[in-house]
């Protein structure tokens, strides 16, 4: 699958603050890719980056191997949720909608889009009076108006009660099976592990991994087995062996890490060693949640590179 997105040594300074630093990644057509970092990482002055809201210091942008602005329609390219600042508070809902499609050049039909969001009884509301959810939901519908092959998201889910955070992982599912493109930011792996194809991690301004959102689960979130043997030693002495790690036995009871439990049930048969019961826990989420430097996503572009 050819890749749609690429940062190629791609660096953001503002004054003497290095926000992105000689960034590189691809993300994959038709995929959901994480964009995974704490606060402050510069996920969104990557996503501006793409959307040429602030401009590279060095480095480049491509959208389809392109940067935005050479795509005659860029609405009709990618489309994008970087907030929910997306609508006059005195416009209604259908009319912000509307204006969207028109500057796409777009034949989106306004009530459609908003019954595909979820906001069909307040298309003719002001959006003054919109929630956060609401205002998430109306983002996505405008962003959609141009009928876009890419659509980019920071942080929707931020402020979404389960109910709201299940139904833009619904959407978003629905757009890769649209074979759309998704580009989702977060600081929460939890947020993504069970909607994501693939997975780049940022911090401090540097991509420090990128790959297979299934691969860097089982490497940061190992599973724990805990099973039932009466022979809990020979089957300790079973599992070191074969390079698993007993990390703690309490009568029957084997807690083990670093085998998978079909791994772990071969070692036991080949040690003849009998398993009355298994349980597979996954470990702690991992989460970013702390700054790892003062906030350096959106600072205003003045210019001065």
């Amino acid at each position: 699958m050819k890749a749609i997105l690429q940062a190629e040594n791609l660096t953001k300074r503002f004054g003497s603050l290095e926000a992105v630093k000689n960034v590189s990644f691809e993300v994959r057509a038709g995929a959901i890719t994480g964009f995974l970092g704490p606060d402050g990482a510069g996920k969104t002055t990557t996503l501006r980056l793409f959307l040429e809201l602030v401009r590279p210091t060095s480095g480049a942008a491509l959208i389809d191997g392109k940067p935005l602005h050479e795509w005659p329609v860029p609405a009709r390219k990618i489309g994008a949720v970087l907030d929910g600042h997306c609508a006059h508070p005195s416009r209604r809902a259908v009319d912000s909608v509307r204006w969207a499609a028109r500057l796409a050049g777009a034949a989106a039909d306004a009530e459609e889009l908003l019954a595909r969001v979820g906001l069909s009884e307040v298309a003719g509301r002001r959006t003054g009076s919109f929630s956060r959810g609401m205002l998430m939901r109306l983002a996505l519908a405008i962003a959609l108006a141009g009928d876009p092959e890419i659509v980019l998201l920071d942080e929707p889910m931020n402020g979404l009660d389960p109910e709201g955070i299940t139904w833009i992982k619904d959407v978003l599912r629905e757009l890769r099976g649209q074979g759309r493109t998704v580009l989702i930011a977060s600081h929460l792996l939890a947020e993504l592990e069970d909607l994501v194809d693939d997975l780049v991690v940022i911090a401090q301004g540097e991509i420090v991994g990128s790959g297979s959102a299934a691969a860097f689960v089982d490497r940061f979130q190992p599973n724990t087995l805990s099973v039932l043997s009466d022979q809990p030693q020979e089957l300790a002495t079973a599992v070191n062996g074969a390079g698993g790690q007993v990390l703690d036995i309490n009568g029957q009871r084997v807690l083990i890490s670093g085998l998978g439990s079909a791994q772990l049930g071969r070692v036991a048969r080949d040690a003849g060693v009998a398993l009355f019961a298994l349980t597979e826990e996954r470990g702690p989420h991992m989460a970013f949640t702390t700054a790892t430097h003062p906030e350096t996503d959106s600072p205003p572009d003045n210019g001065h590179e």
